[in-house]
């Protein structure tokens, strides 16, 4: 320990009776900071909330304009599934028929 803070522990100690604790911030002592530290930085704390404030509302705007392109894609992606789901469908009948079809013109040609 340095003699300054030799110094400094005895005169706490000689403060509180010998006890040796450090004297205790009163509840103006944590005010008087809060003040302090505004005092210093209150300028710079508004302009980063404001900062802080336009880069949320511009996230905000991006985030909806990706959620809206996904449903939009989402919407044309079901579109299209529906409609390759009718053409498959529409092209099995034709096959059922044509199954059927050779079926009658194998049985034709065996007997």
């Amino acid at each position: 320990m340095s003699a300054r803070q030799n110094t400094k522990t005895n005169q706490n100690t000689e403060a509180n009776g010998g006890r040796g604790e450090t004297p205790a911030v009163g509840s103006n002592g944590g005010d008087n900071v809060d003040k302090i530290r505004e005092l210093l930085f209150g300028e710079q704390m508004v302009g980063y909330e404001a900062r802080f404030k336009t880069l949320e509302a511009k996230l905000t705007a991006e985030i909806e304009s990706m959620r809206q392109a996904v449903e939009d894609g989402l919407a044309e992606l079901r579109t299209h599934l529906e409609k390759r789901a009718d053409e498959v469908e529409d092209a099995s009948v034709a096959r059922a028929d044509l199954a059927d079809s050779l079926e009658k013109l194998a049985a034709k040609l065996r007997g």
